[in-house]
């Protein structure tokens, strides 16, 4: 018998011995055997009301419990995503958007609060980001190639990344993966660039925005999450802010 059995069963006899003194002690003082025997009729009867009670309760409580911590699992995978991949693709994307005052106040985010996160976020959901690529037709197949080779080199990381069946509960960053690899198969199927158009382009455009819109929204929640968990990480998140030019990783106050 283990340790922990042993302590169990000598817990359990040391309960029935005093189980036994106090009725026998009340049944030598009172004489009331009908009594004490009513007593224990009426809370055994209660036993199987209190069990119900207490297993859907800890039912509840374990569940919420295992649900928070997938959640927080989860929001880890979102700081993993933008270290390796989200970051770079709205820095690609911000800087050839031609509606660049549309993301203007995230380069404030540093001086926000949990409200201003919820209220970005609100405003998010409610509303569409303006996005259009503004590239001269010279310079389109070398800005196609590079967005290519990003999510070519990742791939497999947003595959892995979606195989994972807990993601399911998190369903715009869902979303956001599975327009990422939209983009990527819509780019990988144009082998010559070159021969990519005016109309051509703004079908890809249209794919371009679909993913900044989510990847933007994906971005605030992720920061309004270190912001109430990891504070200390959050620093170095605004300071390389893809939003801000002039961001730098340096301190420089």
């Amino acid at each position: 018998m283990s340790e922990r059995l042993s302590w169990k069963a000598k817990f359990s006899i040391l309960m029935v011995i005093l189980i036994i003194i106090i009725y026998g002690s009340n049944y030598l003082v009172l004489g009331d055997a009908e009594h004490i025997i009513s007593y224990i009729w009426t809370h055994l009867g209660f036993i199987p009301v209190d069990i119900l009670i207490v297993a859907f309760l800890l039912d509840e409580i374990i569940e919420r419990k295992e649900k928070e911590a997938m959640l927080e699992k989860l929001d880890m995978l979102t700081s993993t995503f933008f270290s390796e991949l989200g970051n770079d693709l709205i820095s690609q994307l911000s800087t050839v958007n031609k509606y660049k005052a549309s993301t203007e106040n995230l380069k404030s985010i540093k001086s926000w609060d949990e409200a201003d996160f919820d209220r970005k976020l609100e405003e998010l959901k409610d509303s569409s980001i303006d996005f259009q690529a503004d590239i001269a037709p010279e310079e389109r197949e070398e800005f196609l190639i590079n967005l290519r080779e990003l999510l070519i080199n990742k791939r497999d990381f947003i595959i892995n990344l979606i195989n994972n069946p807990n993601l399911l509960e998190k369903e715009e960053f869902t979303s956001l993966m599975n327009s990422i690899l939209h983009l990527d198969e819509e780019l990988e199927h144009r082998t010559d660039f070159a021969l990519v158009n005016d109309a051509d382009f703004g079908h890809l455009n249209g794919d371009m925005q679909r993913v900044y819109n989510k990847l933007v929204y994906e971005w605030v929640y992720y920061l309004k999450y270190l912001y109430k968990n990891y504070p200390y990480m959050i620093a170095l998140v605004i300071r390389t802010n893809p939003f801000d030019e002039d961001a730098s990783v340096y301190v420089k106050e």
